[in-house]
């Protein structure tokens, strides 16, 4: 299982065969984190403006006020000044993101960063090609951090010259995508990543190139659109290919980097060293047929799959079943979005208060009210950099035992492996219930006294958990199984329900694990709030049994010799060795 391990982290990556390896072979799956709000802002994860909310897909919509870095950076302007302004994206970018950022994330285990970049940032927008020193100055500095902390950086292209998306990130003028209907921007942006290719072919250290974040999202001019993202794409490479022929490339489908039935002949003639970049949060179903099509396409064009953006605010049970079907898949991952203000509603390993006056600025911005003056709105911008140092943030430690599986975490029950076939077994001849994982043949049935809302009828407002309240029901000859990475001591124990004795064998590595007997177990219907989500309740209270106590990562194999029983969570806890 050493495709996380950080001595992997040297030498350049390459697609070999849909698999990712560095220079001596090895192959290196990616998890980590993206640096957004670093180099390109997005309001919702500052306390400021949405944005996302303007648009109507075919209806033209300016820019928010504050929801993205154009907009912020006109409001700085108007608040304080331009000589201030100029010199306040300096000191942002350089305190957003230290060095302790990536000793941190390096520490907590992970492999990988994304670093989102605004193309307006490196060239001035301006008649002309001049580049920014100070941005490239930067970058070197957080590249020179990944070497040292073994952290491979994706250069992500997140926004492009003109917009490439019609959405708030793409810190374009309004929602439109004029990348692909201006030709000087399209020409600019190549220019930009030609001088990226001169400056970095050699710096082993960019895992890969992250190309271009999320294009053609929320348009009804997809179709005519994706024709010139296919042709932006294999002059992009054609062009990079001449003075860059060692870094990998990845490329984003359209519609929020969800669609990619394009891909369907070679965009790196030469090198063949591509793949998919593919986003997909908590909407998504976690199981192996929501990836089909994108699998079914990397194995036909022998390329490899990267989730480049993923999360989902406190999904736990979602995280830790999806990645590890990815790992199966040799694709990794990158959650959305490492720093962020409190409350932004995403997932986050370090989130900071914005200061008390901030209202000031907002509230002239987007109410109309009262400007502050300059420097009074000096002050408070000043203020809002110093909230924003790793020793002022507060660390959201829970994610990472579910995203590594390591430490203390649970796994659903119904969260086993897909790999290999022979991982799992069921005997059901109906498909489940649940409508879940549906090819596996096993009975996923819902707890007593849940009753989910039938499809198409579901009520307006927040995403649903249905799956949280789904146990998985093995009889005898049926198993499953699920990979556990921690390696040092931990207990393994199982939550479920049965009316009678069940015999149950579990064995790790091929080592029993417990052979015996689970005494019949009842099941606590609740009516308490879900530990997550206020607007639902939470999954009933099953009995817990422990298997045993094991040292070392591994995959657990679960199977019932005789009886039947309805399993909920695998618990692993590191604490209770």
């Amino acid at each position: 299982m050493g495709y996380y391990d950080k001595e992997r982290v040297r030498g350049f990556l390459h697609n070999q065969d849909g698999i990712i390896v560095n220079d001596f072979g090895e192959e290196v799956i990616l998890r980590g984190w993206g640096m957004g709000n670093w180099d390109n802002l997005e309001g919702f994860m500052l306390g400021t403006q949405s944005g996302f909310g303007l648009f109507e897909p075919g209806k033209y919509a300016p820019m928010g006020r504050m929801d993205r870095g154009r907009s912020m950076d006109q409001i700085l302007r108007e608040t304080c000044g331009t000589k201030y302004a100029e010199e306040f994206w300096k000191r942002w970018r350089r305190l957003y993101l230290t060095e302790e950022d990536i000793a941190l994330l390096s520490r907590r285990g992970y492999n990988s960063v994304r670093l989102p970049i605004r193309a307006g940032s490196f060239l001035y927008e301006e008649p002309g090609i001049t580049y920014n020193e100070d941005s490239f100055a930067m970058l070197n500095d957080v590249l020179d951090w990944c070497e040292t902390y073994q952290v491979y950086a994706v250069v992500d292209f997140h926004a492009a010259t003109a917009g490439q998306s019609g959405i708030p990130c793409d810190d374009g003028v309004d929602n439109g995508q004029h990348l692909y209907d201006d030709e000087e921007s399209m020409e600019r942006m190549f220019l930009l990543m030609e001088e990226f290719m001169r400056r970095y072919k050699d710096r082993w250290i960019i895992g890969a190139y992250d190309c271009i974040n999320e294009p053609i999202s929320m348009t009804p001019r997809r179709e005519e659109l994706t024709p010139k993202l296919v042709y932006f794409y294999e002059e992009m490479i054609r062009r990079c290919r001449k003075i860059d022929q060692k870094h990998l490339f990845l490329l984003n489908g359209t519609q929020f980097s969800s669609l990619t039935y394009f891909f369907n002949h070679e965009f790196d003639p030469e090198y063949h060293n591509w793949g998919i970049s593919l986003h997909a949060y908590e909407m998504v179903v976690p199981e192996v047929a929501s990836l089909a099509s994108v699998l079914r396409t990397c194995r036909e064009q022998k390329i490899c799959l990267w989730m480049g953006e993923t999360g989902g605010r406190n999904e736990h049970a979602w995280q830790t079943t999806m990645y590890e079907i990815l790992a199966e898949y040799h694709a990794g991952y990158n959650l959305w979005c490492w720093k962020t203000v409190e409350g932004a509603g995403c997932a986050s390993i370090l989130n900071f208060n914005v200061p008390d006056e901030w209202h000031l600025i907002t509230d002239y911005a987007i109410n109309g009210a009262a400007k502050p003056s300059y420097e009074h709105a000096q002050a408070i911008w000043d203020s809002y950099l110093e909230c924003l140092a790793v020793d002022k943030c507060k660390e959201n430690t829970q994610y990472h035992p579910y995203l590594l599986r390591e430490g203390d975490f649970e796994i659903p029950a119904i969260g086993y492996n897909a790999l290999p076939m022979d991982s799992h077994r069921g005997l059901s001849d109906l498909p489940n219930a649940a409508g879940y994982r549906l090819y596996d043949r096993f009975e996923l049935v819902y707890e007593k006294g849940y009753h989910p809302e039938p499809a198409g009828f579901a009520a307006p407002g927040p995403i649903k958990h249905p799956r949280d309240h789904v146990q998985l029901q093995l009889g005898a000859g049926e198993y499953a199984s699920y990979t556990i990475r921690e390696k040092e001591t931990y207990t393994v124990s199982v939550t479920y329900c049965a009316d009678k004795e069940v015999k149950v064998q579990a064995a790790i590595q091929g080592e029993t694990l417990f052979e015996g007997v689970m005494p019949p177990a009842g099941e606590k219907v609740t009516s308490d709030v879900h530990p997550y989500f206020a607007y639902e309740t939470a999954p009933n209270t099953l009995e817990r049994f422990t298997l045993g106590t094991v040292t070392g990562e591994g995959i657990l194999k679960i199977e019932v010799l005789d009886g039947c029983a309805r399993f909920g969570q695998i618990v692993i806890r590191k604490s209770e060795k």
